[in-house]
């Protein structure tokens, strides 16, 4: 995920070059064409990462929230049998490693989704409203595909954000 977040950040450098630097309308075609290129790329691989991790990312998550839940309960008997502070400090800081492990895989998928929608904001940055109307009928094209968010799932089921999180 990192490493699409990387090429997500190339390509949003890409275009503020691009739109800064002031290119004859031939080789506009040709940025274009690679930029939609290194675009598709990047979708293409997170596919491929969502395709991997999927059922993992269940498999994690179900089994976390069932350990997040024996905890608690073991929590709960810590605290009316008064074994004692330490015995309730364990489990404890136990039961917020579990949760914290579970964090990371939906911020993972968190970051992700709001580097994919960085692409869409950086397209429309680029003044496509003063280009040629067939020049910018094809920007307007890449900024409907960035609308599409890339996300990871938990097998299909559930996406791995911070509102998964929550809920």
């Amino acid at each position: 995920v990192l490493h699409v977040s990387g090429q997500i950040d190339i390509m949003r450098q890409d275009l503020v070059e691009f739109s800064s630097s002031k290119s004859d309308p031939t080789k506009f075609f040709m940025i274009i064409k690679g930029l939609i290129h290194k675009h598709q790329r990047i979708i293409i691989l997170s596919e491929n990462i969502e395709n991997l991790f999927s059922l993992i990312a269940l498999m994690q998550i179900l089994l976390n929230t069932i350990v997040i839940c024996c905890t608690g309960f073991v929590i709960i008997i810590t605290i009316d049998n008064d074994v004692g502070v330490a015995g309730l400090i364990k489990s404890v800081s136990y039961y917020l490693m579990i949760t914290l492990e579970a964090f990371v895989f939906c911020f993972t998928g968190e970051f992700l989704s709001t580097k994919s929608k960085s692409i869409g904001d950086a397209l429309y940055e680029l003044l496509w409203y003063n280009m040629s109307p067939s020049d910018s009928r094809i920007l307007l094209f890449m900024i409907l595909r960035s609308q599409k968010r890339l996300t990871i799932t938990a097998g299909k089921v559930i996406d791995l954000t911070l509102e998964g999180f929550t809920s």
